[in-house]
């Protein structure tokens, strides 16, 4: 294992969850900025993860209400394959260090609460305007189908909004605990440690996390 060292400091000293807790969550540091990109990735993927099983099921209950079989083909392959895609994205990108050269851009929740409110109000709001097709379906007895359709909607709201946020709100907690199991990637780390240098001259430390 290396013996790498960032301003006169051990990796262990920056992996203290003591050290975290008492720095603002907002002071940059080459940690968070890792881990921060990292979730990032790893969110994206998550929506593949999310969003394939989803397909598949939209697939089985079209196919149910109208029997024709070819809707959960056309849709549950497909879904099988991104299920299985965003899968291995998501194992790879946490398996190694981001390039965080590359601008990443996030316009979700940055946490499981922000992400619970944001499904929430978006079901809201969309109950609110399947509410006025009630009486319309009750008439022509198509109320199961709407509240399937509804049902489904709010499960993509999960699958794309709120599964990320989770995972974005988890970054850092999580890539300290791998790297405190993952010989591989505290590697990485501690190469990148030995090499980093504060891209633009100033003071920001290579930790906390």
């Amino acid at each position: 294992m290396l013996e790498s060292y960032a301003q006169g400091r051990p990796l262990e000293y920056w992996l203290s969850a003591d050290l975290a807790r008492v720095s603002p969550p907002q002071a940059p540091s080459r940690l968070r900025q890792l881990a921060d990109a990292q979730g990032a990735l790893a969110a994206a993927w998550s929506c593949a993860i999310g969003g394939g099983p989803l397909m598949l099921l939209i697939g089985a209950v079209v196919s149910s209400l109208t029997g024709n079989p070819a809707w959960v083909l056309s849709l549950g392959l497909p879904g099988v394959l991104l299920g299985l895609l965003g899968w291995r994205g998501w194992k790879k990108v946490r398996l190694r260090l981001p390039d965080t050269n590359k601008l990443l851009i996030n316009r979700g929740p940055g946490s499981a609460k922000g992400g619970v409110w944001a499904t929430l109000g978006i079901a809201g709001l969309q109950a609110a305007a399947f509410a006025v097709a009630v009486p319309s379906a009750l008439e022509q007895g198509t109320l199961p189908t709407l509240l399937w359709v509804y049902f489904m909607m709010v499960l993509l709201l999960v699958a794309v909004i709120l599964v990320p946020s989770v995972v974005l709100g988890r970054a850092r907690e999580s890539f300290r605990e791998r790297l405190l199991v993952d010989p591989a990637l505290r590697r990485a780390v501690e190469e990148d440690m030995a090499t980093w240098r504060d891209p633009h001259g100033g003071s920001t430390a290579y930790g906390p996390l």
